[in-house]
């Protein structure tokens, strides 16, 4: 037992001599850089690039094997230019061999790289200058395939113990993409990137930063990452804490002091579970602040996610400010000050929808859902409360400028604006759509509306919106709209009705005049083509009636005009009068047919005291012009609105003529003819009245036509 003893003694101190001798023998005996040459040569003739080393070579051997290079450089591809490929001025990596020998295990020193420079391009062509290198690896992966059943028997039921590395330093790094097939160019600057010793089952602090520049825009960016990295690759776990990036970008179509943005966040991803979840998450920018939390099932298999996310309340107005973003000209500047959001989310490869969901908008509350199904084909549905809004508010400031300079008139030159297509046809013809919007309250372009419920669907090319208002100026408002662009013009229909309005105050808010007053409602029942203003206008075809009672014309005093136009043909001056400018009514109705964007009215009917009105005649839609006569006639002269002075017109229609534009039509009456037909009226009557004196009674009506007529 002794003797095997000292040879087992023997042995290791035979073994220790061998790696002293190793460690003192070897590096004065072998000098790396004195295959300088073969290394280059054998570089060229595995991709055929130059490679030029300009540094020394470093090579120790025990403990430590380690490697160390310095001024390396690989030569571009053919066609990509004189810079290099690759260069490096400093790199070295160190493994511990002693227990690579007794454990099996791989202990890596610090690897350090220094003044990495990597010059990445496409040509126009489309060819990247490393598909040469490309073409060579996939080369040696065939050659290396053959042999590899061989060095699989040796290795067989050999492993490799734990790794641990040191930690990674790369610092002053510079990476260019240039891509001449698009135009993108971008360049990564000073890339630090610094780790902590990396043992299995233990956390690793990391960092890292860089600056990137891109040419389309032109941006500056500075970024810098950083965390606790633990990952256990026999678990299959990786955990990242306190992960923090910085983000800074400055450049085109930014502010002068840049974009500034924060990222907090805690990641956990479980490969074998196949789950993800991000706690604690965080972005922030300025005033900005949005929190979180997200989990994910199936992140391999089949991906699904569910969490949270909130906006607290911020001043949108003041964060697009800060960060030079324009600000939407508002009617009210007082406008988007208040800002917050919150919802609950659920996503999988088929479905996103949005739950909970809640945002603050000024004085505005929005609640509400949406989903999202089958993103490859997709159909939308959502749900919206809304309990008041004034839409004016967000709207451009109305302009004091005239209208030809405000772009309200046609040029000097007289041709026409062109027109816009009003309808998204290709959307419309994709969008499946189901969703219900509720408004407490609304007002906009003046126009206010309570108790409001709005349906919209679209599928297949055609879109309906079919909307009740409870409240609509004391009555109510319901119709439809739809809209079919399946075929090459798109086809509109109009259906609407209300009921016990009030119409003077929706007059003085749509026309801000006070024109009309009464209380009644209408039915609108339209069709039309076309996807321009001017198209839909000469299509225009359907009906319309309205009925209102107990009101006013404004703007005109029919008894007023009669009476001066009277006064004008017996030589008078008019009298003075306090009357209002308008015409009551007890009852004002009329209904219309529109063909080709024309409008043909013939039973316009206002009944007062004083007044009994017929009209008919035409407007034309397309050239906004009319031709309407509007016939009154004087039931009562002793009361009722200005009949004073019109005894000698009672009875008698008297034709009031329209025509010209519609927004400035020119109006005459022939009071001459109403007169003499007054006259010849009367002398009738007053012939009629002596007749039956002188004859006896009843001859008067026996005596035939022709003999009435001399009288």
């Amino acid at each position: 037992m002794g003797k095997v003893l000292k040879v087992l003694f023997g042995l290791l101190v035979l073994l220790i001599v061998l790696i002293v001798a190793a460690v003192i023998i070897v590096p004065m005996v072998v000098d790396p850089n004195d295959h300088k040459q073969e290394i280059i040569a054998e570089v060229q003739k595995a991709t055929g690039r130059d490679l030029t080393i300009d540094g020394n070579i470093g090579l120790s051997v025990f403990p430590w094997l380690g490697l160390e290079l310095n001024g390396l450089s690989l030569s571009n591809a053919s066609g990509f230019g004189d810079q290099p490929f690759a260069a490096l001025d400093h790199v070295q990596v160190r493994v511990n061999l002693v227990p690579l020998i007794l454990q099996q295990a791989l202990e890596v020193d610090k690897v350090q790289v220094e003044g990495l420079e990597l010059n990445l391009a496409k040509s126009k062509s489309g060819v990247t200058n490393w598909d040469d290198l490309a073409q060579a690896g996939q080369k040696e992966m065939v050659d290396s395939a053959a042999e590899a059943p061989v060095a699989e028997k040796k290795s067989a039921g050999k492993g490799m113990g734990e790794v641990s590395i040191g930690g990674i330093e790369i610092s002053g790094a510079h990476i260019v993409w240039d891509d001449k097939s698009t135009g993108d160019r971008f360049e990564i600057k000073d890339l630090e990137v610094k780790t902590g010793a990396m043992n299995p089952g233990q956390p690793v602090e990391f960092s890292l930063g860089l600056g990137l520049d891109s040419a389309q825009p032109a941006l500056r960016s500075k970024v810098d990452l950083s965390g606790n990295l633990n990952a256990d690759p026999k678990a299959g776990s990786i955990a990242v804490e306190t992960l923090k990036l910085l983000l800074k970008v400055t450049g085109e179509g930014l502010p002068k002091d840049g974009v500034e943005a924060e990222l907090r966040a805690d990641l956990y991803v479980d490969q074998k579970a196949e789950t993800l979840e991000v706690k604690n998450l965080v972005l922030e920018s300025g005033e900005l602040k949005m929190s979180g939390a997200v989990k994910g099932h199936g992140i391999q298999s089949s991906p699904a996610f569910n969490g949270e996310i909130k906006l607290a309340e911020f001043s949108l107005r003041q964060w697009m400010e800060k960060f030079g973003l324009p600000v939407p000209e508002t009617a009210d500047p007082k406008v988007l000050n208040r800002l917050g959001m919150g919802f609950a989310f659920v996503a999988d490869q088929k479905r996103v929808a949005l739950k909970d969901l809640q945002i603050a908008l000024d004085e505005t509350q929005i609640k509400g859902e949406f989903e999202l199904i089958d993103p490859a084909n997709p159909a939308y549905a959502f749900t919206l409360d809304i309990d008041k809004i004034d839409l004016d508010r967000y709207l451009p400031p109305k302009s004091e400028k005239p209208a030809d300079e405000a772009g309200g008139s046609q040029p000097s030159s007289g041709k026409q604006t062109k027109e816009e297509p009003l309808f998204p046809v290709d959307m419309l013809r994709k969008l499946d759509l189901d969703g219900t919007l509720r408004v407490g309250s609304i007002k906009a372009n003046n126009i206010r509306a309570e108790a409001i419920q709005v349906k919209v669907k679209s599928k297949d090319g055609k879109l309906n919106i079919d909307q009740k208002v409870g409240r609509f100026y004391d009555g109510a408002l319901k119709g439809t709209v739809d809209l079919d662009v399946r075929s090459k013009t798109p086809k509109l229909k109009i259906n609407q009705s209300a009921s016990g309005i009030q119409a003077g105050p929706l007059v003085v808010d749509v026309s801000g005049q006070d024109r009309l007053a009464g209380k009644g409602g209408f039915n609108v029942n339209l069709t039309s083509a076309g996807q321009l203003v001017s198209q839909l206008k000469k299509t225009l075809n359907g009906k319309l009636d309205f009925d209102f009672r107990d009101g006013a014309v404004k703007g005109i005093n029919l008894a007023k005009m009669i009476r001066d136009a009277k006064a004008k043909l017996s030589g008078k001056t008019a009298a003075v009068s306090n009357e209002p400018e308008q015409t009551d009514f007890a009852e004002l109705s009329a209904s219309a047919v529109v063909r080709n964007g024309v409008l043909d009215n013939r039973d316009l009917l206002a009944k007062s005291p004083f007044l009994r009105v017929e009209g008919s005649g035409k407007v034309n839609i397309v050239a906004e012009s009319l031709d309407y006569t509007v016939k009154p006639v004087i039931v009562g002269t002793g009361k009722g609105q200005g009949g004073e002075g019109l005894e000698d017109l009672k009875g008698v229609p008297i034709p009031v003529h329209l025509q010209g534009s519609w927004a400035d039509p020119q109006w005459n009456i022939d009071l001459g003819k109403v007169l003499a037909e007054s006259q010849k009226a009367k002398l009738k009557e007053k012939l009629d009245e002596k007749l039956k004196e002188k004859l006896p009674g009843g001859l008067q009506d026996k005596l035939p036509g022709g003999l009435k007529g001399l009288f």
